[in-house]
């Protein structure tokens, strides 16, 4: 009875607070690294190929990528949108580009229900960071 009313008591508290309830393994976007080595012809590039996986209603920040990305939707549907251009709703089988330094504002999965699963080919510099949060968006 106690471990039932403890559970009650965090469950409501996260619920007055905004913060939801997960397991801390749990996220609502996971990346993957499937694939990475220096670029053969540029020494300062890498090649990286990640999965990236958006639970159901899951959504990205905005960020920028120092480097360029071409992705793949493998299943689900992904709303994208970069910079100065039209909100996309890409479907499995679709891909998009992002030339290096783009503003990155949408990548939502959309459904209720299911995943969404991408894969990005990325050439990056070496060392950099895939992507960096945009600061005149940070906390929206």
């Amino acid at each position: 009875m106690k471990i039932r009313s403890l559970t009650l008591v965090v469950f409501l508290g996260a619920c007055l607070t905004g913060f939801s309830v997960r397991a801390a393994d749990e996220s609502p976007v996971s990346i993957k690294e499937i694939f990475k080595q220096p670029h053969p012809e540029l020494a300062d590039k890498e090649i990286i190929v990640k999965r990236i996986e958006l639970k159901a209603g899951a959504s990205a920040p905005p960020h920028v990528h120092p480097g360029m990305v071409t992705g793949y939707v493998e299943s689900g549907t992904l709303e994208f949108q970069l910079k100065g251009e039209p909100l996309k709703t890409l479907k499995a089988g679709d891909t998009f580009f992002e030339p290096p330094g783009s503003h990155h504002m949408v990548a939502r999965n959309p459904d209720s229900t299911a995943k969404t699963v991408v894969i990005a080919f990325v050439i990056n510099p070496k060392g950099a960071p895939l992507s960096t949060p945009l600061e005149e968006h940070a906390g929206h």
